[in-house]
């Protein structure tokens, strides 16, 4: 009995989708949760899991061709049967004809997943769009340089202890070194050469400290590389993505709908740096805490004391969200997607990193989930990274408000009626008029500010 395998919608936008690269040929047996073939969406490109075992009997879709969703993409049928070989198989993918039965029964569904690993590991991921001014340090959000040519899902090797002794390690031309075991995970997950590392611990030891930098030092050279004025060339013409296309829609229509207005403060970080780099030093996690991160939960302690900030304007009325589903503006080679870090409200400080941590990874490698980029409830674009000092977001419908957070720079500061120099960064909320008014938006940018001028609150 052959089952027909349906193109699904993956984004609330989603109208067709593009087969990018079957996973699976004609005869290959499947088993639930493996995925069977990477598409092309309207949002990023997405891999495609069987939620059944089966054997893959037709190709009806070949790679670079679209379909509208609930179209026939391929047949499958179960293991045990057999059949005659596909015509359209061969003519798809010109693999050896599998066998395929004649019949048809309901459709097996099937949903995005992160793409599974490439025999090679895959370049370092993508920089972020926040960076001190002071150490050059990066985060969310990340850009890519490229479209991955192959899925690059990374295993997650065995947990190690970080007080674990430090084994000798042997480069290629014999120089021994040493690396602490989270480093060498963390290494590995990245897929670098440790070798390449420097070490700042005793004895030269190589901490998991120095692999975050290196990884930093490669993003920012790749990030300012992706930028460069001189990838567009003069008098050229480009078609839009399906992305870039969704993206200028639907920002088209929210300064066009939205009633905007900005409401900026500035904030001293100086206890934000204090704590980040105690967090940093105390090397008690595995994942680095970034500004961002602790931004993140800053808005979400502010959101809790504000609900109406966490709303939607929708059927001509306003819904103030149970959760705060807190979503991260991240850039990739075409355009922007935005993952969500969801009930935001229950996760700790650490649990935001964690989380945050594995998203910006995956914006390099591609291979979001539908899930892990809907259901946002309110949105945070940090553009530090570039140094920039001030700008203002277009909100992402149908959310109440988005976040612009800036660099953090040194600058003129008056304490105790003495002018010092301190750390500070602009932050501007941009407002749906509709649903909130500028006092409820200035009470809610008064309480994000206590919270990081205040950061031991962030760890209760």
């Amino acid at each position: 009995m052959s089952n027909e395998i349906l193109m699904p919608k993956l984004s609330d936008t989603m109208e067709e989708g593009k087969i990018i690269r079957w996973l699976k040929h004609p005869g290959d047996t499947i088993h639930r949760g493996e995925p069977i073939a990477e598409v092309e969406t309207d949002k990023a490109d997405m891999v495609l899991e069987s939620f059944d075992d089966g054997v893959l009997d037709q190709i009806k879709l070949k790679e670079g061709e679209s379909a509208p969703v609930g179209a026939v993409i391929a047949m499958m049928r179960a293991g045990g049967e057999t059949g005659k070989p596909a015509a359209q198989a061969e003519a798809a993918t010109q693999e050896p004809k599998p066998k395929a039965a004649e019949r048809k029964s309901e459709p097996i569904p099937i949903r995005p997943k992160a793409k599974p690993e490439a025999p090679k590991a895959p370049a370092p991921p993508p920089p972020s769009a926040d960076l001190s001014a002071e150490s050059g340090e990066q985060i969310h959000p990340a850009m890519s340089s490229r479209r991955s040519a192959a899925p690059t899902a990374i295993p997650m090797p065995p947990r190690v202890s970080a007080v674990a002794s430090a084994p000798v390690e042997v480069s290629a031309d014999g120089h021994k070194f040493k690396a602490s075991p989270l480093a060498r995970r963390a290494a590995e997950e990245a897929g670098i050469d440790l070798e390449s590392v420097h070490g700042t611990g005793p004895e030269g030891r190589i901490t998991k400290r120095d692999v975050d930098n290196f990884l930093r030092e490669q993003q920012l050279f790749r990030f300012r590389r992706i930028v460069s004025p001189r990838e567009g060339a003069p008098g050229s013409h480009e078609e839009l993505s399906k992305m870039r296309k969704t993206i200028a829609n639907r920002m088209a229509t929210s300064k066009r709908e939205i009633p905007h207005f900005y409401v900026t403060v500035e904030i001293d970080m100086a206890e934000a740096v204090k704590l980040k780099t105690s967090l940093s030093e105390a090397e008690l996690v595995e994942e680095d805490v970034t500004y961002n991160d602790i931004i993140v939960k800053a808005v979400a302690l502010a959101l809790g004391r504000y609900p109406r900030i966490n709303a939607s304007f929708e059927n001509d009325g306003i819904t103030i969200h149970p959760n705060i589903n807190i979503g991260v503006a991240v850039a990739v080679e075409d355009g922007l997607v935005v993952p969500v870090i969801r009930q935001c409200e229950q996760l700790s400080l650490i649990e935001i990193a964690q989380i945050a941590h594995r998203l910006v990874a995956k914006a390099g490698r591609g291979g979001f989930t539908s899930d892990e980029l809907s259901g946002a409830t309110f949105t945070i674009s940090n553009m530090g990274m570039l140094g920039i000092e001030h700008f203002a977001a277009v909100i992402v419908p149908p959310q109440a408000a988005i976040l612009a957070a800036s660099a953090i720079k040194d600058r003129p500061v008056v304490r105790n009626g003495v002018l010092a120099v301190g750390k500070t960064m602009m932050a501007t909320l941009s407002c749906d008029h509709r649903i909130i008014d500028g006092v409820v938006a200035g009470r809610f940018l008064q309480e994000f500010k206590r919270f990081l001028e205040n950061p031991a609150s962030l760890l209760l």
